[in-house]
């Protein structure tokens, strides 16, 4: 008999804090005032106006060929960087990048291995070697696609794409962290 009384006493108990627990709790607002990164304020659920900017792993890759730091990679800067980066990348010194190099290098260098370009876009004959032709010659079309007026000189202002899309979503909540206040 007290072995029951106890149980139920236990189970009233949990039932209880839990209750206590639940009730204490904040009930999210719909109407809450959100402040978004971007510092526009809006609702949540409504849409909010603005541009992106975005920046790609190979641009951030190729600002780092910038050694007089003028914010701008000239042909010259962008040759010496190719050698570096090509003998960075073959670590064991054999003149070719194996797909495991590629992928270290690519963590490294591009911060992901879903980061592009992805390894064929260097592997161009699917042969699981990437000589330091094949290297380059990525690393040239990744220059020459950010080249947007074809001067030879990459700005940096051409490694960034600002884009609109027109209503997006709020989608912050208030219980999400924000590290940037």
């Amino acid at each position: 008999m007290i072995k029951r009384f106890e149980i139920i006493l236990i189970i009233f108990t949990a039932i209880f804090i839990y209750c206590n627990a639940y009730a204490q709790s904040p009930i999210e607002d719909p109407n809450a005032t959100i402040e978004l990164p971007n510092k526009k304020l809006a609702k949540k659920g409504m849409r909010i106006e603005g541009p992106i900017t975005s920046i790609s792993a190979g641009a951030l890759l190729l600002a780092s060929f910038d050694s007089n730091y003028n914010f701008q990679i000239d042909l010259n800067e962008f040759n010496n960087a190719k050698l570096h980066i090509f003998n960075n990348a073959d670590t064991d010194k054999s003149g070719v990048i194996s797909p495991f190099e590629l992928e270290d290098w690519r963590k490294s260098a591009l911060g992901s291995l879903d980061a592009p370009p992805g390894n064929l876009s260097f592997d161009k004959d699917y042969d699981q070697r990437i000589t330091k032709n094949e290297f380059n010659k990525t690393l040239i079309s990744i220059f020459e696609s950010g080249d947007k007026n074809n001067d030879g000189i990459l700005k940096f202002s051409e490694l960034v794409n600002v884009f609109e899309i027109s209503n997006r979503m709020v989608t912050t909540t208030d219980n999400e962290s924000n590290n940037w206040k």
